[in-house]
């Protein structure tokens, strides 16, 4: 995962690929005043942060709450 940001060789035409990793950093930046996001430096350090709140039932369930009325509220925007 830590690999997965960095640019390597040319990039190719057509629509971005829909990966996991995109959806989750795109998900991430949603979230107002959240320092979790794949694209920085602290990569890895957000990955296992996420790791351990996915490991914890009440944690995650309030993250993707979070994540979900970001969501609903930038759609609301539009």
């Amino acid at each position: 995962m830590s690999r997965y940001f960095v640019m390597e060789g040319s990039k190719f035409k057509g629509r971005p690929l829909t990966t996991l990793p995109v959806v989750l950093n795109r998900d991430l930046s949603r979230i107002i005043n959240s320092n979790l996001q794949l694209k920085t430096q602290k990569s890895s350090h957000n990955l296992e942060h996420l790791k351990s709140i996915a490991q914890q039932r009440d944690e995650w369930t309030k993250l993707t709450a979070r994540i979900r009325e970001a969501a609903e509220a930038s759609q609301s925007e539009h």
